[in-house]
């Protein structure tokens, strides 16, 4: 399959120095081209996936559900912050700051 990729590209090169006209080009890819062999399409050993089977599940859902308390908390954080004080700036700082400090909290393996 590269030696027909490697013909083609040559064609297209001497088609662009104009060693051949577009008529010509076109014959003689037509020509590498038939040239290739069909693909086997019938699939053979492959066995079927089990219906009954339930799909299954990857990850932690405990770390899922702590994340999602903890984007939680960090929207409660920016919104009384909003509440209180005006300052977006100070919200969103506080906001990162309070979930950095969760996620390092529940990433961290406690210590025996």
């Amino acid at each position: 399959m590269t030696a027909i990729l490697t013909e083609i590209r040559g064609l297209e090169a001497r088609l662009e120095r104009g060693e051949l006209t577009h008529a010509q080009f076109l014959t003689e890819r037509a020509a590498l081209m038939d040239s290739v062999e069909d693909a086997q399409t019938e699939f053979t050993g492959t066995p079927a996936p089990d219906a009954d089977r339930p799909p299954q599940r990857t990850g932690s859902s405990a770390l899922g559900f702590s994340l999602v308390v903890c984007l939680g908390v960090m929207t409660l954080c920016i919104g009384m912050t909003l509440l209180f004080l005006p300052s977006f700036n100070l919200a969103l700082t506080l906001g990162v700051t309070i979930l950095a400090a969760l996620s390092v909290t529940l990433l961290v393996a406690p210590e025996d």
